[in-house]
């Protein structure tokens, strides 16, 4: 039932017009960003839904609600913010990371998800810094999904033992701060 729902969903949202705000083909400073507005002058065109003019957004427009936030996969879809929030999230759904969410807890938060088999929607890590060999093998397994691991400021010794764990591994290090 839910592939059949899922199917008409997006069909729905290939028939879904762009919801701009009024004369947006107008005014320059609507055109980088045409934010829905309500159109509410007395003589609006757009207003009174003449022939024409740009649709206005109404309930008709969406999605069937079983499959109502759903992800494109078939999966109902979590919005996590923090670690505590992805071990609530049930077997066979997916978690999407809050785009408030910093590196260091986006990080701990996918490797979580990777523990528990969970799939994360939006998982890319730009950066890591590694300061101790513990923090690289914690953080290895993770390799696919962070872009560049950086080393972090360490003495001479942590440093070229971080370095030999990181071949062993495969893990490519940058020189960090």
């Amino acid at each position: 039932m839910s592939e059949r729902l899922l199917r008409l969903r997006k069909q729905a949202s290939r028939k879904r017009p762009a919801f701009n705000r009024q004369e947006t083909w107008k005014l320059k400073r609507f055109k980088n960003n045409p934010i829905w507005r309500k159109p509410r002058g007395h003589s609006s065109k757009m207003r009174r839904k003449l022939k024409g003019n740009p649709a206005l957004v109404s309930i008709g427009y969406r999605g069937p609600k079983a499959v109502r936030y759903f992800h494109p996969s078939g999966a109902p879809e979590h919005y996590v913010t923090n670690v505590a929030e992805m071990e609530r999230v049930p077997e066979g759904t997916v978690a999407r990371i809050a785009s408030a969410v910093g590196t260091k807890k986006k990080v701990l938060i996918v490797a979580k998800a990777h523990e528990r088999g969970i799939r994360v929607v939006n998982p890319r890590v730009k950066f890591v810094y590694v300061d101790s060999v513990e923090a690289l093998e914690r953080y290895a397994p993770l390799k696919d999904v962070i872009t560049t691991f950086k080393l972090a400021k360490v003495g001479e010794e942590e440093e070229l033992s971080i370095r030999d764990r990181a071949d062993e591994l495969k893990v490519p290090l940058e020189e960090g701060a």
